[in-house]
């Protein structure tokens, strides 16, 4: 496959359904805070608390952040308050393209048409950008599975790490049929696809760009994609922005000891690697704070703290992920800081594909129904990537004026360092995992690599010292 095609960084859990409401009328028939400016009086969860969000007072206040993903799902309204998604400014861009197994068997040739604007509206294949808005602007939560295992919360809002920003939905990321490979090993079936070929991004980073120019700023742009290499045509439209005083996050990949992918790897780009949390799913499996240890909420049957990481954060509760991709020195890779990838709650209707089921239905039809389940925990620095976008927003509605290279200056300085060589003992929802990372990469016969960049990102450190 040509190496323009770009592709989303996530895992899934599908472990524990959840729900959404149905849209009606352009209106959201079961969220009831659609009409709230903002969750900002949200439910803080377990990875806000890791970077310290609970210690700032910035929201996000008069930033606009554009994401640059699959598009937000056609009942966005379910979940985000409408005044905080500036429709009207939102767009995407699209390649047609066509595939054709080759002689070999299982090699795939790719013909890629004209580039054209299409709508944000998301894709069916993935709801992967809805669920990477969520992070940075919170969302309207109510399931049925909870209730079913004892947990009978209320329709809540859980807030978001930078609730009150202005987010331009930008689709860059669209569905393909690739072909059956049946002659290649035990034979591969078609498949729907998600990606976008670095025109489209590249097109969506000069859109972008050229909305900062007509007075939408300040502005930071999200990218939880990447590819193996960057094509010139993207690095030029992401120098652009960064000249024009555009900030620009982008997750590091989730190939490990792999390396990074492009364009987090990219140098002037601010790269986000993902880390857990050592009290991420409460051992024991079937114990009381299991299902629910994401959320803070004071009124469920819990356990004291759960939900609560130490604060300051405490370095023996952070992790760096497995997946999570080093950079390769001898690549001029550079992995800039980390930030909470692992098990991050929130809305992704339907897997695979999309399927809306609202709470509410006959026969609780996110629990029962044939779709898994509205809401997901998902892990990929994809996750991590906004949490950074989010910080960098707080920190330049305090200081519009801040450059690129200032923000990841800042960002840096103030994490919290993380050993370049280290592990870590976690409950990951099953059994005890021992998870370790350190300054080699095995792949490439342990060449230098670095798993940590300047450590895990620290929200009220940062905005203390922006100036």
């Amino acid at each position: 496959m040509d190496d323009t095609i770009r592709r989303v960084f996530w895992r899934r859990a599908g472990l524990a359904a959840g729900a959404a409401v149905l849209v009606i009328g352009g209106a959201a028939a079961g969220n009831l805070f659609g009409d709230q400016p903002s969750t900002a009086a949200g439910y803080p969860t377990w990875d806000s608390d890791l970077i310290n969000i609970e210690n700032v007072s910035e929201t996000g206040a008069g930033v606009y952040v554009a994401v640059l993903d699959t598009g937000l799902v056609p009942h966005w309204r379910d979940y985000f308050p409408a005044a905080r998604v500036a429709t009207q400014l939102g767009t995407g861009f699209v390649q047609p393209a066509s595939f054709k197994a080759k002689g070999d068997a299982c090699g795939l040739g790719i013909t890629v048409g004209r580039l054209s604007e299409t709508t944000w509206v998301g894709s069916t294949g993935s709801t992967h950008g809805t669920h990477v808005a969520s992070t940075i602007l919170g969302y309207s939560y109510r399931s049925n599975s909870d209730a079913a295992a004892g947990f009978p919360l209320p329709p809540i809002m859980v807030r978001g790490i930078a609730p009150d920003v202005t987010l331009i939905p930008v689709r860059v990321l669209a569905d393909y049929q690739i072909p059956a490979l049946p002659k290649c090993g035990p034979g591969y079936p078609a498949q729907t696809a998600v990606f976008g070929t670095s025109e489209m991004i590249a097109a969506g980073i000069d859109y972008v760009t050229d909305l900062a120019l007509a007075g939408y700023r300040p502005m930071v742009i999200n990218m939880s994609l990447g590819g193996s290499w960057l094509d010139p045509v993207e690095q030029a439209a992401i120098d652009r922005a960064i000249a024009n005083g555009v900030i620009v996050v982008a997750s590091a990949g989730n190939e490990g000891e792999w390396g990074m992918g492009y364009p987090g790897a990219y140098a002037p780009v601010i790269s986000a690697g993902s880390v857990g949390w050592t009290g991420e799913w409460l051992y024991p499996g079937d114990g009381p704070r299991y299902r629910m240890w994401w959320l803070q909420y004071p009124d469920l049957p819990l356990s004291p703290g759960s939900g609560d990481t130490t604060d300051p954060t405490a370095l023996g509760e952070v992790y760096v992920s497995d997946f999570s991709s080093r950079a390769i020195t001898l690549a001029g890779q550079e992995l800039d800081v980390l930030a909470p990838g692992s098990w991050v709650r929130g809305p992704f209707p339907g897997y695979p594909g999309f399927n809306h089921l609202p709470w509410w239905s006959r026969g609780l039809g996110d629990l029962l129904g044939r779709n898994g389940g509205n809401f997901y925990y998902v892990g990929g620095t994809s996750m991590s990537a906004p949490h950074v976008t989010s910080v960098a927003a707080l920190m330049i509605e305090k200081n519009p004026s801040l450059t690129q290279a200032q923000v990841e200056s800042i960002l840096k300085s103030t994490a919290l360092a993380i050993p370049a060589a280290d592990s870590r003992s976690v409950f990951d929802f099953s059994a005890w995992a021992t998870i370790g990372w350190d300054t080699s990469c095995d792949p490439y016969g342990g060449i230098a690599c670095d798993a940590v960049g300047a450590g895990l990102m620290q929200a009220d450190a940062a905005l203390a010292a922006t100036p």
